[in-house]
């Protein structure tokens, strides 16, 4: 299997998701709140990259059925009905409602990859589940940091290199590229002094000064939520083995 890794979503193009298995990462927080919402009863997540996305979106959906969530600067869009934070997105809230998420970083990653072979979310919380399926799926495998503003982000940078270990039972194949590279030997450097590493991260420094501080420490729980967001139809929905199997098997049929 090969591997690619961007440690930024800046420059990823068509050709560098086509027939891959592709996990967009965003630890704080877009792939955080997705899984959250999704863990929690929502229909749907539908990403957008902009705000007109957004509206496009809204306007062909029952007002009773979706919510808009989103972020810029880290707080809530004017006029949204929810922000960024993973905290805000409660069973009571989300259940059986289709969530619209434009954030700074995330959502966006996760349009760029929209023709990948299979296109998942991941982060701290459901790494595993993300691990397992990408060595079901037995494809190239690209792994996107959402990164921050077009810059690398440690935590996202952690979080691929953790996916990688798992992946790699601990080691680093000879032929690894340079930004697998980097994020293995980054998460190698720091997994036994992880949540130390993490709370460094600008991002998560940011977080705390904006009064997110609660996030961040749910955020970094690893493995918390063995969900597994699957992107099909421009939306997001979890997918169980049931159906994970089904979707492995169609693209079996199709090769």
């Amino acid at each position: 299997m090969n591997v690619e890794v961007f440690l930024s979503s800046a420059n990823v193009g068509e050709e560098d998701v086509k027939d891959r298995t592709v996990v967009v990462i965003d630890v704080l927080r877009a792939c955080s709140t997705i899984s959250t919402a999704l863990h929690h009863g929502a229909r749907a997540v539908l990403p957008v990259a902009d705000m007109a996305q957004a509206g496009k979106f809204a306007s062909n959906l029952d007002p009773s059925m979706y919510l808009l969530g989103g972020e810029r600067a880290s707080e809530k869009i004017e006029g949204y009905h929810l922000g960024n934070s993973p905290l805000e997105y409660t069973k009571a809230t989300v259940a059986d409602r289709t969530i619209i998420l434009n954030t700074t970083n995330g959502s966006s990653a996760i349009t760029r990859a929209r023709e990948a072979q299979h296109l998942v979310v991941g982060c701290l919380l459901n790494a595993g589940r993300v691990v397992a399926f990408a060595q079901k799926a037995g494809l190239d495998l690209t792994l996107i940091c959402a990164g921050q503003d077009n810059r690398v982000s440690l935590e996202d940078t952690l979080c691929a290199g953790l996916m990688l270990y798992r992946l790699w039972g601990g080691q680093e194949p000879e032929a690894a590229s340079d930004t697998a590279h980097i994020a293995f030997t980054q998460y190698r450097h720091d997994r036994d002094h992880l949540e130390t590493a993490l709370r460094r991260c600008n991002h998560a420094r940011y977080l705390e000064t904006k009064g997110f501080g609660e996030d961040v420490d749910y955020c970094f729980r690893i493995d918390a939520l063995p969900v597994l967001p699957y992107f099909a139809d421009n939306r997001l929905a979890l997918i169980d083995e049931a159906h994970e199997h089904e979707a492995l098997k169609a693209m079996d049929v199709a090769g």
